[in-house]
């Protein structure tokens, strides 16, 4: 394992105990090497506190952030190659959009559906 892909699974393990430790339900995506775009497109969670955590493998920055009926956007730190972005929100039944809020990445497609329920 390369000392970038070490870094990139400690710092996101560090975010899934962060999450947990809030006692929120935690959904773990990745940021494409090569596209603008995340591993995932659909995430489910039950209502309640909901935390997202993005590694980021790529050389542009990214981050993840959540928009959907009722919250304003949430948005997690945007982060460089081997960064971990977080974003958490105490959301109701619904439909949410999770993307990258980095100007023209959701545009190409950095995004995908939350569903809470």
């Amino acid at each position: 394992m390369s000392r970038i892909a070490l870094a990139v699974a400690v710092l996101a393990a560090a975010a899934v105990l962060v999450a947990q430790a809030l006692g929120a339900t935690t959904l773990k995506i990745s940021a494409d090497k090569a596209a603008l775009k995340y591993n995932k497109t659909f995430l489910k969670a039950p209502a309640g506190k909901v935390a997202i955590v993005m590694a980021n493998p790529a050389v542009l920055p990214h981050n993840v952030a959540i928009r959907g009926p009722g919250l304003k956007p949430v948005l997690g730190k945007v982060v460089s190659k081997g960064g971990t972005s977080t974003v958490s929100a105490t959301l109701k039944k619904g439909t949410y959009t999770f993307y990258c809020s980095v100007p023209g990445h959701e545009a190409a497609g950095m995004k995908g559906t939350l569903k809470v329920g």
